[in-house]
């Protein structure tokens, strides 16, 4: 049996997150990531016994740093309602440049019926999320920033804003005839623009 080696484990951790969420093979074989990684496909199996298991440790280490600061975030009480957004849609556009197939590569998952890949806030979470974003959003709806809507309504603006470029970002550039590193910029500049349009008097 294999001495457990805390450097090969995270070696192909490292190697997964990269072809999954960085290149984009959303179907590579531990076969694949054995070989990238340089270790035999046996140690795959001795770490995570299949890819399945595989796949959601990588995706729990690249998503969940963020998901819990942004827990942190809208349940901070100390901080004003428009700063919260702002900080979610810099994490949400950085999280797409640094694994800019992560949101598809969940969507695939889930949409082959992996519904526990990703758990939802516990009732309580996200009754406080819910109640902290409408008394955000009611300020700001009074001081006609924002048009009325609820907090789901907002909550899907920010999302689609931040996320349709990055699962959208082979069509758009070839539609646009945009270089990777103009497209890299434009994603880059819309941290601002994403707040022009959420916010009217930004």
């Amino acid at each position: 049996m294999p001495v457990i080696d805390a450097q090969t484990e995270q070696l192909i951790k490292e190697t997964a997150m990269r072809i999954f969420f960085v290149e984009g093979r959303l179907h590579a074989t531990t076969q694949v990531i054995a070989k990238e990684a340089g270790v035999n496909r046996g140690l795959i199996y001795y770490y995570f016994k299949s890819r399945d298991q595989l796949f959601e440790v990588v995706f729990k280490e690249a998503i969940m740093v963020s998901r819990n600061r942004l827990g942190e975030l809208f349940l901070s009480k100390g901080i004003p309602f428009r700063q919260k957004i702002g900080e979610f849609v810099e994490l949400a556009v950085d999280q797409s440049l640094k694994y800019p197939y992560l949101e598809m590569f969940l969507i695939t998952e889930m949409n082959r019926d992996s519904s526990n890949i990703l758990l939802p806030l516990e009732d309580e979470a996200r009754e406080k999320l819910l109640q902290s974003m409408n008394e955000g959003l009611k300020e700001e709806i009074k001081k006609g920033s924002v048009p009325k809507m609820s907090a789901e309504q907002f909550i899907l603006n920010v999302i689609s804003l931040c996320a349709y470029p990055s699962l959208n970002k082979t069509m758009l550039r070839q539609m646009m005839n945009l270089s990777e590193s103009v497209y890299l910029k434009m994603i880059k500049q819309r941290k601002s623009i994403i707040m022009k349009v959420l916010f009217k008097d930004f």
